[in-house]
Order: structure tokens, then C-alpha cells, then sequence
């Protein structure tokens, strides 16, 4: 299966995401300098700095890495024939979209409930600090059942070979 989505969804994800973690840089470096050289240390910019740093890095895991690109401990898959693979990850999908869909809906009310905490020092709401959280379960659980759909038709050796990353064979 070639990939769907339109170039532009993918340059934007990741403009979004390089943008994001060049702001989490120098608000560091701004932080550090701050501190160390001018002795006058600026307490926000560890909020925020840890509160970009989880949107930044939820967000490029749901938008703009590929599968084979995420961290895996891939050693029995890649050893075996790509029809055991396909098995694999059919039934790996199948349990971990019927748990994330039923974490989900805790989840979001949790997220909801925490409208009455704020940070500490920005004074954020905590239902805003973790809103990328149910964000990131959807796109992930949307993403895993485009995968069962795709490992569940005709074409499913391109979806192998998108998971451990080898060229996409035109064979069916």
C-alpha cells in the first residue's frame, strides 16, 4: 500500500513538530543562560519547557513518524517468514487498538476532570497540559486499525515491508 496522506498534512505535522522542539531549545538554552550566566534564574521555563517537551514528542509520535521509524524490539519479527509477520501484527493491533479503546474513555474523562488544577508557575490548565494525551490515543488507534486494514487485504506484503522499513514490493 502506498502511503495516503497528502504531502502537504505531512509537511505541516512536521513543521509543527520541528517548531515545537526549536522552541523547547531555546527556551533551554535561554533558561541556562539565565541561570548560569546572569545569576537570575527564571522559574517558568522549566514548566515550560517539560510541558513542550511531552506535546512535542506525543505529537511526533502520532503525526509524523512512520512505524518502522518508532523504537521496537523487533527481534523474533524480522526473523520470521512475512506470513507469520502479518499474523503478528494482526493480532498485536486487534489487542492494542481493543485496549487503548478501552483506556480512552478514562482517559478523557480524567483529561476533562483536571480543569480545576492549574501549573505552578505558568498557571495553565491541567486539562490543557494534557489534552495532546487522548489526541495522541486517537491518532495511534486510528492509525493501528488503517494497519488491520491494510495487513487484512490483498496488498498486505507492502505493509510488511513498510514495518521493518525494507522497499515496497509491488507483489500481492
Amino acid at each position: 500500500m502506498q502511503n495516503t496522506t497528502p504531502p502537504w498534512y505531512q509537511r505541516a505535522a512536521a513543521g509543527v513538530s520541528t517548531l515545537s522542539l526549536g522552541v523547547v531549545f531555546l527556551l533551554f538554552i535561554f533558561g541556562i543562560g539565565m541561570r548560569y550566566l546572569f545569576d537570575r534564574p527564571v522559574g517558568w521555563i522549566d514548566e515550560a519547557v517539560t510541558v513542550l517537551s511531552v506535546w512535542s514528542m506525543l505529537w511526533t509520535a502520532a503525526f509524523v513518524l512512520r512505524w518502522s521509524e518508532h523504537i521496537s524490539f523487533d527481534i523474533v519479527f524480522v526473523n520470521v517468514a512475512p506470513p507469520r509477520q502479518r499474523l503478528m501484527l494482526l493480532v498485536a493491533h486487534v489487542a492494542f487498538v481493543a485496549l487503548m479503546l478501552s483506556a480512552l474513555p478514562g482517559m478523557v474523562d480524567y483529561t476533562l476532570f483536571l480543569w480545576r488544577e492549574r501549573t505552578d508557575m505558568l498557571q495553565m490548565r491541567m486539562d490543557f497540559v494534557y489534552a495532546i494525551f487522548p489526541i495522541f490515543f486517537i491518532v495511534i488507534v486510528l492509525r493501528q486499525m488503517r494497519t488491520i486494514w491494510r495487513l487484512a487485504s490483498a496488498g498486505w506484503r507492502t505493509e510488511i515491508a513498510d514495518w521493518t522499513g525494507e522497499p515496497t514490493e509491488n507483489t500481492a
